[in-house]
């Protein structure tokens, strides 16, 4: 009896173990091109439309569950493409916890995470991350990087991050 109970709690923990390791990965970019008016909440351009669709293609087969945005116009659009055709809704994320958002981010299970967000959050929100990145600013004409962190999740072991670093369609001007 002491045997059969001693397989099956070392079953168990195996099965547990096995569970708790996995890979998830979040794609971070910037928003696309946008329009100069109104300087508050500008629109996408046509060409900032023709980069979200870019987006939408490059990530259509990455298993996207969840998409995060900033609360403008420019992220929004950038972001809805994808949403759309993954069926998810966006999510609103605030820029002044950005600590707060990463330690979330890397907890999410179960799919891949889009996050669009501004030239000036990227690479602050990527330093939250335990990894490390080239680019010391993004500048304002920039808008083809394409960040890509995967969680490993490791049984009784600290999670481990990668990042890589890459572009997506046409190269910004």
């Amino acid at each position: 009896m002491l045997q059969t109970l001693s397989k099956s709690l070392v079953f168990a923990l195996l099965l547990i173990g096995i569970s708790s390791c996995s890979t998830s990965t979040i794609y971070l970019v910037r928003h696309a091109e946008k329009a100069s008016q109104p300087v508050q909440d500008p629109p996408l351009t046509a060409i900032g439309e023709q980069r979200a669709e870019d987006l939408l293609n490059v990530l259509r087969d990455k298993n996207i569950q969840y998409v995060y945005s900033t609360p403008t116009a420019r992220t929004q659009a950038t972001a809805a493409p994808l949403a759309k055709q993954m069926n998810v809704e966006i999510r609103p994320y605030g820029t002044d916890t950005l600590w707060e958002v990463a330690r979330h981010l890397a907890k999410l299970k179960n799919g891949n995470t889009l996050v669009v967000g501004h030239s000036n959050t990227l690479l602050p929100l990527l330093d939250q991350f335990p990894v490390s990145h080239k680019k010391s600013s993004i500048p304002d004409s920039d808008y083809d990087n394409l960040f890509i962190v995967e969680v490993k999740r490791r049984f009784l072991r600290p999670d481990q991050f990668t990042l890589t670093e890459s572009t997506f369609g046409q190269p910004a001007e």
